[in-house]
């Protein structure tokens, strides 16, 4: 439910802010959105809604999610990763500067946030499970069977198919040549609704979330260029000793 992992997120960010600034009161709010996430996942029914109603339920969260990235200052750009030993259902590292250090191992299915005064290159936060998860599944699901290792060009009409037959986007051109990958996804609300916080779209990172899952390997996303109607994506695959 979308937004029950809004108010997870927003909920973690309070109570990692309240812990490491010793302020009571945020570690206090933290603690209280976990208990709105139970009651909102108890009383609201998980159903299709019209997309109004949902921009009127989630709106606002939206926003604030986005202000809360904007103060955390994270200056790399995401890194999806796939299903490994320590993470069954991968995740989407976001690094805090662009020279940064990938230390897989330093994560576990727990972790938010790292924040190693002593390893300063490895610092960021991992959102985990990662936002697109569930349309993942939905892609599997309508499949028939996992993508883990699958063929790319395969793997990316699943997604398109997936996507498509929801009413999720417009259109999605893809390319990989030269060891890079781009992504063109034609705009619509859910999409315009994220700007530079695309990893924050269920959509969008869904679609890096397979695409990584089908190679078995990281992915990197260069470069993000926004156009009046369309985003192009510039992503690269990496393999994890180049880390």
């Amino acid at each position: 439910m979308v937004l029950g992992s809004f108010t997870v997120l927003i909920s973690t960010f309070i109570l990692y802010y309240g812990i490491t600034n010793s302020i009571i009161s945020f570690i206090n709010l933290g603690i209280a959105g976990f208990f709105i996430f139970v009651i909102l996942n108890t009383l609201i029914p998980q159903k299709m809604i019209d997309y109004s109603v949902h921009e009127a339920l989630t709106a606002s969260s939206s926003e604030f999610l986005k202000k809360i990235f904007e103060n955390l200052s994270l200056c790399g750009n995401p890194i999806y990763l796939p299903p490994y030993e320590n993470m069954e259902n991968g995740g989407i590292f976001i690094p805090s500067s662009k020279k940064f250090t990938l230390n897989l191992s330093a994560f576990t299915k727990n972790s938010i946030f790292l924040a190693n005064k002593n390893a300063s290159s490895e610092m960021g936060v991992l959102i985990n499970p990662p936002i697109g998860l569930g349309l993942l599944k939905k892609f599997e699901e309508n499949f028939g069977e996992s993508i883990l290792k699958m063929d790319t060009n395969t793997a990316f009409s699943v997604i398109q198919s997936a996507l498509s037959s929801m009413d999720l986007l417009s259109d999605i051109d893809f390319e990989e040549k030269n060891g890079k990958i781009s992504v063109k996804i034609y705009k619509n609300k859910e999409i315009e609704a994220f700007e530079e916080f695309y990893y924050l779209s269920p959509v969008i990172s869904s679609i890096f979330l397979a695409l990584s899952k089908s190679m078995d390997v990281p992915v990197f996303i260069e470069e993000f260029l926004e156009f009046d109607g369309y985003i192009e994506f510039t992503a690269s695959k990496y393999k994890l000793d180049d880390y």
